[in-house]
């Protein structure tokens, strides 16, 4: 009985550390640098274009310097003069 006992333990061993691994990397929720959440757009200067409040404060959001920020629209359009909500490309879950 003993040798069953074993076995089942390294048995559950191994499934714990063969799924262990995809359970640390789901759980991880900021975006890479370089990328948005699902409700904003990456976007650079040029393809901002559209909204020139965002253009004149561009700089300030791109904090990482990399000439790329997330936007997302207003869903009820502009509001005091800008067309949505901006973040850099390396801020938290939005």
């Amino acid at each position: 009985m003993t040798g069953r006992r074993t076995a089942a333990v390294a048995c559950s061993v191994v499934a714990m550390s063969v799924a262990l691994p995809g359970a640390v990397g789901t759980a991880v929720a900021n975006p890479q640098v370089g990328s948005c959440t699902k409700s904003y757009t990456l976007y650079d200067k040029a393809g901002l274009s559209f909204d020139p409040a965002a253009v004149a404060i561009f700089d300030v959001i791109d904090t990482n310097h990399n000439g790329l920020i997330c936007f997302k629209p207003y869903p009820n359009g502009d509001h005091a003069g800008h067309a949505g909500n901006l973040v850099d490309d390396k801020a938290g879950p939005h």
